[in-house]
């Protein structure tokens, strides 16, 4: 075999190795996949639920999903619930709410399902104690109740069918003052 011969064997075999490397790589590879540079933000967490926490492993905070919506939960020194933030369902606002170092909830701010504002607060066993809020027209409304989470005095408008225990039927004006006796029955009331 001589030079001339030997070189177009070379080429032939180089020539025939690349076609045979293209067909293959069309017929059994597919595609090739090619990163794409991406545009924007690269520092993101995505996680169901996520946990604060300090050096000793206890859990200060965790935000996630809590009784149907997302929330921010915060957690004493000691473990007990302090505060949470949270949109509960699609039916009522957002909520806040404050708990005392026993994890007893005392104080609430938020938004009814009518979206109407309010604010609670709770004696030391959970029990509503003051309650204010706007009704559906938008009025006022300050009502303190006693242990037992009866209407015992109500300062703004208030409609009576609304009350825990009366017959009546009833809207008081915004200016309006109502103490109820005992028995749930109105004692005093003005104007």
């Amino acid at each position: 075999m001589n030079k001339k011969q030997f070189s177009l064997l070379l080429m032939l075999s180089l020539l025939a190795g690349l076609v045979g490397g293209m067909l293959t790589s069309q017929f059994f590879l597919g595609t090739p996949v090619l990163a794409e540079k991406k545009v924007g933000a690269q520092n993101v967490i995505v996680a169901e639920e996520f946990r604060l926490v300090d050096k000793e492993d206890n859990i200060l905070s965790t935000w996630g999903m809590y009784a149907g919506g997302p929330g921010i939960v915060l957690f004493g020194k000691n473990g007990q619930f302090r505060a949470v933030f949270s949109l509960t369902s699609p039916d009522e606002g957002p909520i806040l709410t404050f708990a005392d170092n026993k994890g007893n909830h005392r104080a609430t701010v938020g938004l009814g399902a009518g979206r109407q504002p309010y604010v609670t607060l709770r004696d030391q066993t959970g029990n509503e104690r003051i309650s204010l809020s706007l009704d559906d027209d938008g009025d006022p409304y300050l009502a303190l109740y006693d242990q037992a989470e009866n209407e015992r005095a109500v300062l703004g408008t208030m409609d009576s069918t609304k009350l825990k225990r009366t017959g009546t039927i009833e809207k008081r004006s915004v200016s309006s003052l109502v103490l109820l006796g005992k028995d749930g029955q109105i004692t005093w009331k003005t104007p």
